[in-house]
Protein backbone atom coordinates (compact mmCIF):
# COMPACT_ATOMS: atom_id res chain seq x y z
CA UNK A 1 0.00 0.00 0.00
CA UNK A 2 1.53 3.02 -1.04
CA UNK A 3 -0.10 6.72 0.54
CA UNK A 4 -0.65 9.91 -1.03
CA UNK A 5 -2.60 13.00 -0.66
CA UNK A 6 -5.46 13.16 -3.14
CA UNK A 7 -4.13 16.73 -4.03
CA UNK A 8 -0.85 15.23 -5.25
CA UNK A 9 0.65 15.57 -8.73
CA UNK A 10 1.41 12.16 -8.36
CA UNK A 11 1.94 8.73 -6.01
CA UNK A 12 5.19 6.51 -6.81
CA UNK A 13 6.15 2.79 -5.94
CA UNK A 14 9.42 2.14 -6.42
CA UNK A 15 10.80 -1.84 -6.82
CA UNK A 16 13.96 -3.78 -7.85
CA UNK A 17 14.06 -6.54 -9.67
CA UNK A 18 16.23 -9.84 -8.69
CA UNK A 19 17.37 -12.24 -11.08
CA UNK A 20 17.80 -15.45 -9.31
CA UNK A 21 18.20 -17.39 -12.02
CA UNK A 22 21.58 -18.83 -13.22
CA UNK A 23 21.24 -17.03 -16.74
CA UNK A 24 21.05 -13.19 -17.79
CA UNK A 25 17.29 -12.35 -18.73
CA UNK A 26 15.27 -9.98 -20.54
CA UNK A 27 12.50 -8.15 -18.51
CA UNK A 28 9.65 -6.69 -19.38
CA UNK A 29 6.69 -5.71 -17.21
CA UNK A 30 2.78 -6.48 -17.66
CA UNK A 31 0.22 -3.96 -15.89
CA UNK A 32 -3.07 -4.72 -14.74
CA UNK A 33 -5.72 -2.49 -13.32
CA UNK A 34 -7.80 -4.61 -11.15
CA UNK A 35 -9.71 -1.82 -9.41
CA UNK A 36 -9.12 1.89 -10.74
CA UNK A 37 -10.95 4.76 -9.39
CA UNK A 38 -12.61 6.92 -12.17
CA UNK A 39 -10.63 10.15 -13.31
CA UNK A 40 -7.30 8.81 -11.99
CA UNK A 41 -4.47 8.08 -14.26
CA UNK A 42 -1.61 5.66 -13.88
CA UNK A 43 1.99 4.43 -15.74
CA UNK A 44 4.64 2.38 -16.35
CA UNK A 45 8.32 3.40 -15.63
CA UNK A 46 10.89 1.03 -16.99
CA UNK A 47 13.87 2.38 -18.11
CA UNK A 48 11.69 5.36 -19.71
CA UNK A 49 7.93 6.28 -18.81
CA UNK A 50 5.27 4.86 -21.19
CA UNK A 51 2.14 6.58 -21.82
CA UNK A 52 -0.92 6.38 -20.01
CA UNK A 53 -2.32 3.39 -22.39
CA UNK A 54 0.40 1.26 -22.16
CA UNK A 55 -0.48 -1.61 -20.25
CA UNK A 56 3.40 -3.46 -21.20
CA UNK A 57 6.68 -2.07 -21.98
CA UNK A 58 7.34 -2.50 -25.67
CA UNK A 59 11.33 -3.32 -24.16
CA UNK A 60 12.96 -5.20 -21.94
CA UNK A 61 15.85 -4.64 -19.59
CA UNK A 62 18.67 -7.33 -19.60
CA UNK A 63 19.11 -8.27 -16.03
CA UNK A 64 22.44 -10.54 -15.97
CA UNK A 65 22.41 -13.80 -13.59
CA UNK A 66 22.42 -12.79 -9.87
CA UNK A 67 22.14 -9.11 -10.53
CA UNK A 68 19.07 -6.82 -10.39
CA UNK A 69 17.56 -4.20 -11.92
CA UNK A 70 19.07 -0.37 -10.41
CA UNK A 71 17.28 1.23 -7.74
CA UNK A 72 15.32 3.99 -10.50
CA UNK A 73 14.77 1.25 -13.20
CA UNK A 74 11.27 0.76 -11.77
CA UNK A 75 8.35 2.67 -10.81
CA UNK A 76 4.61 2.75 -10.94
CA UNK A 77 3.46 6.12 -11.28
CA UNK A 78 -0.11 7.15 -9.97
CA UNK A 79 -2.08 10.28 -10.70
CA UNK A 80 -5.06 10.55 -8.50
CA UNK A 81 -6.01 13.71 -9.91
CA UNK A 82 -7.87 14.60 -5.95
CA UNK A 83 -10.19 11.70 -6.01
CA UNK A 84 -10.15 9.91 -2.93
CA UNK A 85 -10.24 6.33 -2.66
CA UNK A 86 -7.75 3.25 -3.18
CA UNK A 87 -6.69 1.60 -6.85
CA UNK A 88 -4.95 -1.68 -7.20
CA UNK A 89 -2.57 -2.63 -9.18
CA UNK A 90 -0.66 -5.56 -10.50
CA UNK A 91 2.63 -5.38 -12.14
CA UNK A 92 4.03 -8.00 -13.51
CA UNK A 93 8.14 -8.91 -13.98
CA UNK A 94 8.62 -11.72 -16.53
CA UNK A 95 11.50 -12.93 -18.90
CA UNK A 96 10.48 -12.19 -22.14
CA UNK A 97 11.69 -15.18 -23.82
CA UNK A 98 10.14 -17.41 -20.78
CA UNK A 99 6.84 -15.89 -19.20
CA UNK A 100 6.56 -18.59 -16.55
CA UNK A 101 9.28 -17.25 -14.91
CA UNK A 102 7.61 -14.20 -13.35
CA UNK A 103 6.89 -12.41 -10.39
CA UNK A 104 3.86 -10.45 -9.27
CA UNK A 105 3.39 -7.86 -6.90
CA UNK A 106 -0.03 -6.28 -6.43
CA UNK A 107 0.29 -2.41 -5.53
CA UNK A 108 -2.80 -0.28 -3.83
CA UNK A 109 -2.63 3.32 -3.94
CA UNK A 110 -4.76 5.34 -1.35
CA UNK A 111 -4.93 8.52 -2.07
CA UNK A 112 -6.56 9.90 1.29
CA UNK A 113 -6.30 12.96 3.24
CA UNK A 114 -3.72 13.10 6.47
CA UNK A 115 -4.57 14.28 9.63
CA UNK A 116 -8.70 14.57 8.85
CA UNK A 117 -9.65 13.55 12.53
CA UNK A 118 -6.98 16.72 13.69
CA UNK A 119 -9.86 18.83 14.40
CA UNK A 120 -11.55 16.34 16.82
CA UNK A 121 -8.30 15.67 18.06
CA UNK A 122 -7.17 19.27 18.87
CA UNK A 123 -5.68 19.64 22.21
CA UNK A 124 -5.45 15.56 22.42
CA UNK A 125 -3.27 12.82 21.54
CA UNK A 126 -2.40 9.40 19.91
CA UNK A 127 0.53 7.46 20.73
CA UNK A 128 2.83 5.78 17.87
CA UNK A 129 2.61 2.11 17.86
CA UNK A 130 4.57 0.08 19.92
CA UNK A 131 7.05 -1.98 20.47
CA UNK A 132 7.04 -1.49 16.39
CA UNK A 133 9.00 -3.84 15.41
CA UNK A 134 6.53 -6.29 17.48
CA UNK A 135 5.74 -9.97 18.24
CA UNK A 136 2.98 -10.35 20.43
CA UNK A 137 1.12 -7.71 21.34
CA UNK A 138 1.44 -3.84 20.45
CA UNK A 139 0.27 -0.89 22.43
CA UNK A 140 -1.06 2.88 21.46
CA UNK A 141 -1.75 5.17 23.96
CA UNK A 142 -4.47 8.11 23.82
CA UNK A 143 -5.63 11.41 24.83
CA UNK A 144 -8.74 11.60 23.84
CA UNK A 145 -10.98 15.10 23.82
CA UNK A 146 -14.77 16.01 24.12
CA UNK A 147 -14.91 15.75 20.65
CA UNK A 148 -13.82 12.18 19.82
CA UNK A 149 -17.49 10.38 19.71
CA UNK A 150 -15.90 7.00 18.64
CA UNK A 151 -11.92 5.65 17.65
CA UNK A 152 -10.53 2.04 16.51
CA UNK A 153 -7.12 1.24 15.00
CA UNK A 154 -6.97 -1.54 11.92
CA UNK A 155 -3.83 -2.91 10.83
CA UNK A 156 -3.51 -4.00 6.71
CA UNK A 157 -1.38 -5.63 5.18
CA UNK A 158 0.63 -4.87 1.61
CA UNK A 159 -1.89 -5.90 -0.01
CA UNK A 160 -4.39 -3.63 1.33
CA UNK A 161 -6.10 -6.54 3.44
CA UNK A 162 -7.50 -5.39 6.37
CA UNK A 163 -5.71 -7.80 8.31
CA UNK A 164 -7.44 -6.90 12.13
CA UNK A 165 -9.32 -3.93 13.38
CA UNK A 166 -9.99 -3.15 17.61
CA UNK A 167 -12.59 -0.53 18.43
CA UNK A 168 -10.97 1.55 21.74
CA UNK A 169 -13.07 1.97 24.57
CA UNK A 170 -13.64 5.59 24.90
CA UNK A 171 -12.89 6.08 28.60
CA UNK A 172 -9.27 3.74 27.94
CA UNK A 173 -5.75 5.60 27.66
CA UNK A 174 -4.28 2.69 26.35
CA UNK A 175 -4.72 -0.13 23.76
CA UNK A 176 -2.90 -3.24 23.72
CA UNK A 177 -3.71 -5.07 20.75
CA UNK A 178 -2.85 -9.32 20.53
CA UNK A 179 -0.59 -9.47 16.82
CA UNK A 180 0.76 -13.03 17.63
CA UNK A 181 -1.23 -14.53 14.89
CA UNK A 182 0.06 -12.29 12.05
CA UNK A 183 2.80 -13.66 9.60
CA UNK A 184 6.15 -11.80 10.27
CA UNK A 185 6.19 -8.93 7.69
CA UNK A 186 5.75 -5.39 7.00
CA UNK A 187 2.04 -4.07 7.43
CA UNK A 188 0.29 -0.45 7.94
CA UNK A 189 -1.83 0.45 11.32
CA UNK A 190 -4.05 3.58 10.75
CA UNK A 191 -6.19 4.89 13.60
CA UNK A 192 -9.56 6.24 12.87
CA UNK A 193 -10.78 9.03 14.78
CA UNK A 194 -15.04 9.55 14.37
CA UNK A 195 -14.24 6.98 11.30
CA UNK A 196 -11.96 9.42 9.72
CA UNK A 197 -8.50 8.59 9.53
CA UNK A 198 -5.90 10.15 11.96
CA UNK A 199 -2.67 8.86 11.24
CA UNK A 200 -1.34 5.94 9.39
CA UNK A 201 2.22 4.54 9.34
CA UNK A 202 4.50 1.35 9.22
CA UNK A 203 3.99 -1.40 11.81
CA UNK A 204 6.68 -4.38 11.67
CA UNK A 205 5.84 -8.06 12.95
CA UNK A 206 8.73 -10.35 14.00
Amino acid sequence: TVWGEPGDTEIEFHAVVHNTTDNAINVKVRRTQIEVIDGTQNQIYWGSLLPFTYDETPEPLLIFAGSQSDDGDFFGRYSPNSKIGTSTIEYMFFNKDNEEQNVKIIVKFWASPEGIADEAMKGGSVSDIYPNPATDVVNIDFDFTPEVESAKVRIVNLLGAVVKEVRVERDKNKLTMDVSELEAGIYFYTVLINDDIYKTKKLVIR
